[in-house]
């Protein structure tokens, strides 16, 4: 590496949005800036606490909601962290921040049942439990001011409805005939409270962010969709499976405007069925078993490796991309809160220069690749190319559609940064 090379790269936070260098198979189309914009705003965190897990941050239209995690002191050689708390960020000018904090130090036990949940209009959800003790579930307003919190025996994992409501799912211990659901709305009040008797008392069922409920059946190769918590009589659609099927496991994904897939695994089964919002079945087609799908509006993505195929809710073929060699597996493709398609790589350490100057070598470089992919035909939207000294190296990348990136390190972060890509 010649002394220019080695100058450029040693240039701090100099970030390049790169034009990307296509492959055999690939589509263009990708905007290409020489370097990032002057940053919006950043905000860093108060002392003692740091963002956790910022690759499943929620959005709503003005605000992001982050996990956190905080450390104290409570001996002159001891400290004691919690994950029971979570900012909200000011998406438009980053100064209306705040942070709620739903820990008990003194009593919160390292594997405290907890989590937390927001809605597009601004609210967030947090339950808690602990030593076997009831939940206690939660409402906070946009300002970060307590609505509510109620306490729920014996619950699994709320879920949050498209509308803002919750639905908690119910279940006395030991006694599976014993089941319910509760829906509440983000003022407090009860919308509505169902016992599940019958073949509801047995299987798994689900509650989907659209509305809709499935019921996989014990012991059966049936799994079944019902339209709302309203209509739980007859199923909007149900499939069972061959008998030579043993053991298959399914997963509904909701797409925009009320049509779902309906994925089947077994053992040597890998199926993925196509219902339009009637409930009719109108496709199907064999998947790999390593293939991962994904929804995003009224479409459907399939990574196989690092090649992405967009399809329609049809089975029509939108868009196919190849991100990276081929069968190069170390590439992260998420699904943002915008509907948008994301595409990363960290850790790409480049070759050391054969002569190092003690006096001026900083480290090893590494490489970041950064990808927004459009989700009506996986054209690239931008590439993100960036260069790292190895004590600089690993970022989280946080999209929120539009252009509007925000960036924080991956080691105890405690600064993010908004960023308008042009």
């Amino acid at each position: 590496m010649n002394s220019k090379r080695l100058k450029f790269f040693t240039a701090g936070f100099a970030l390049l949005l790169a034009a990307q260098v296509l492959l055999p198979g690939r589509s263009s189309a990708a905007k290409v800036m020489e370097q990032l914009p002057k940053p919006e705003w950043s905000y860093t965190l108060p002392d003692g606490i740091t963002f956790w897990g910022t690759i499943d941050t929620l959005q709503s239209k003005n605000r992001m909601f982050i996990p956190l995690v905080k450390t104290v002191t409570v001996a002159p050689s001891k400290t004691k962290s919690s994950g029971m708390l979570y900012a909200s960020i000011d998406r438009i000018n980053g100064s209306a921040n705040w942070v709620y904090d739903y820990s008990d130090m003194a009593n919160d036990k390292p594997f405290t049942a907890n989590g937390f949940y927001s809605a597009s209009n601004g609210y967030s959800y947090f339950y808690k439990m602990w030593g076997g003790k009831p939940y206690d579930l939660t409402v906070v307003d946009p300002n970060g001011k307590r609505k509510w919190t109620k306490t729920i025996t014996g619950s699994y994992s709320p879920v949050v409805l498209d509308n803002g409501n919750i639905v908690i799912r119910t279940l006395v211990s030991g006694n599976v005939a014993s089941r319910g659901i509760t829906e509440y709305s983000q003022d407090g009040k009860q919308v509505r409270k169902l016992k599940l008797t019958g073949k509801w008392a047995s299987g798994v069922i689900d509650v989907l962010p659209n509305g809709y409920v499935v019921h996989k059946e014990l012991d059966t190769n049936r799994v079944s969709v019902y339209r709302s918590l309203d209509a739980l009589t007859k199923p909007l659609a149900a499939y069972t499976a061959p008998k030579a099927v043993k053991y298959p496991d399914f997963q509904v994904y909701p797409l925009r405007g009320g049509s779902f897939l309906i994925k089947m695994r077994s053992s040597d089964t890998w199926l993925l069925f196509g219902y339009d919002a009637n409930g009719t079945k109108k496709w199907v087609r064999p998947v790999n078993k390593m293939d991962r799908i994904d929804t995003t509006g009224n479409n459907y993505l399939i990574q196989s490796d690092n090649v992405y195929k967009l399809y329609s809710k049809d089975n029509q073929l939108l868009g196919k991309q190849q991100i990276g060699e081929a069968g190069d597996r170390e590439w992260y493709c998420r699904i943002t809160p915008s509907g948008e398609i994301t595409v990363e790589k960290q850790y790409q350490w480049q070759e050391r220069p054969a002569v190092v100057d003690p006096e001026t070598f900083e480290g090893d470089i590494a490489k970041e690749d950064f990808y927004v992919l459009d989700p009506a035909n996986l054209q690239i939207k931008y590439h993100l190319s960036t260069s790292w000294h190895d004590y600089e190296t690993g970022h989280n990348y946080i999209y929120a559609g539009g252009g509007e990136l925000y960036i924080t390190r991956s080691y105890a972060p405690k600064t993010i940064t908004k960023y308008m890509l042009k």
